[in-house]
C-alpha cells in the first residue's frame, strides 16, 4: 500500500510541476479595440473613398464598434471641413420631378450614400428609406423649414 500511495503522490507532483510551467493556460480573449496611430490617416483616407465601415474593421483587426464610432467622427469631421462651391450648394427646394428621398439624399449630401438593395450609407451604418427621411427631417426642422412629407414617419397629405 505504501508504494502504491507513493506513485499516487509522484503522478500528482508531477501534474503539479506541469501545471507551474504552463500557468496560463485558460482561452482569453484577445481585445482589438483601439487603432494604432499610424493606421488611422489610412483608415480615414479608405472610409472617405467610400469603403464600407465592417470591411476596414475586419481590414485594421479592429473592433466594428470602434470602427463605427471612428467613421461617425471622420465623417463628420470632413463634412465640416469641406470648402463649399456655389455650384454643389446643397438643396435647398425640392423640384417638381424629385422622389422625396432623392430630395433627401441631396439634402444630406456626402453624409449619405445609397446602396444597391435598396439601403442607404447614412453617416457610416446601414439605414433604410424612413432612416434616411428621419435625417433629412430633422435637418429641415433645424432650419425652420417645412419637413419631407414620407409614409410612416408624418402624413402625405396634410
Amino acid at each position: 500500500m505504501g508504494d502504491v500511495m507513493g506513485e499516487m503522490w509522484q503522478e500528482a507532483s508531477e501534474y503539479l510541476e506541469d501545471a507551474e510551467l504552463a500557468p496560463h493556460r485558460r482561452r482569453h480573449q484577445i481585445r482589438r479595440r483601439a487603432l494604432a496611430p499610424e493606421l488611422r490617416g489610412e483608415f480615414d483616407a479608405r472610409l472617405l473613398a467610400g469603403e464600407d465601415v465592417q470591411s476596414l474593421a475586419r481590414a485594421f483587426n479592429i473592433e466594428p464598434w470602434y470602427a463605427q464610432r471612428r467613421a461617425k467622427r471622420v465623417l463628420s469631421r470632413a463634412s465640416l471641413d469641406r470648402p463649399m462651391s456655389p455650384f454643389l450648394s446643397p438643396l435647398s427646394e425640392m423640384d417638381e420631378d424629385m422622389t422625396p428621398l432623392q430630395y433627401a439624399c441631396g439634402l444630406l449630401g456626402t453624409r449619405v450614400r445609397p446602396l444597391r438593395n435598396g439601403y442607404y450609407v447614412l453617416d457610416g451604418r446601414e439605414a433604410g428609406p424612413k432612416e434616411v427621411a428621419r435625417a433629412a427631417n430633422r435637418l429641415l426642422r433645424e432650419r425652420g423649414q417645412s419637413e419631407i412629407p414620407y409614409p410612416g414617419l408624418n402624413p402625405l397629405h396634410r
